[in-house]
């Protein structure tokens, strides 16, 4: 009878820390139990970029997007700017609207509500991130100020040397940063769970 009652307490601490202990541990306990979220744990901008999409997404939809402490993406510069004057343009926070998780800052009204109208068409390629970088699988910082438009998007570079190599190729440089650009969207995509074997 001894055994029997052994096996039953086994079997319900096993069910607790099987499903109530996950439930009851704080946000932030998660986050230092994944490693991905630990690595970038040192990188501010990875940090807020993960705040501020996630008041905005549900949980596990939020994209990967490269804003400040305070969610500003592109480093406050205009994206409207950036396809149709073919300018960097820094933004007036008065005239701003939130998208994909960010918050994006306009010289205008009127490019604000350009923006409103047709969000993803001025939306940055690899959430704002170094189009260069993402072809070695890296996730960079950009220079708001080292950018180009190829076929209507938006791609911005870390520094000028690193702009000047994504554009030399464009075609063949965009084909491998999209690849990898989809490794870095989580947790809906297989490629993540192919690459990083989870």
């Amino acid at each position: 009878m001894k055994m029997i009652h052994y096996s039953l307490v086994a079997t319900y601490v096993s069910v607790f820390a099987a499903v109530v202990a996950p439930r009851l541990l704080k946000a932030s306990d998660a986050r230092s139990l994944n490693p991905i979220s630990s690595a970038m744990a040192s990188d501010d901008t990875l940090l807020a970029q993960a705040a501020a999409a996630s008041s905005d997404q549900p949980a596990g939809k939020a994209p990967k997007v490269n804003v400040d402490q305070n969610g500003v993406i592109l480093k406050g510069y205009d994206a409207v700017a950036y396809i149709k004057q073919k300018r960097a343009v820094k933004g007036d926070p008065k005239f701003s609207s939130k998208y994909g998780g960010a918050t994006y800052y306009f010289a205008s009204a009127k490019d604000k509500a350009i923006f409103d109208k047709s969000p993803a068409k001025y939306v940055p390629q690899y959430g704002a991130y170094c189009a260069n970088g993402m072809t070695k699988k890296e996730v960079n910082d950009i220079d708001p100020n080292v950018f180009f438009v190829y076929h209507g998007k938006l791609y911005l570079c870390q520094t000028k040397q690193a702009g000047e190599h994504f554009y030399s190729d464009p075609d063949a440089n965009i084909k491998k940063a999209d690849a990898n650009w989809e490794l870095y969207q989580l947790p809906h995509n297989p490629g993540f769970r192919r690459e990083f074997g989870s």
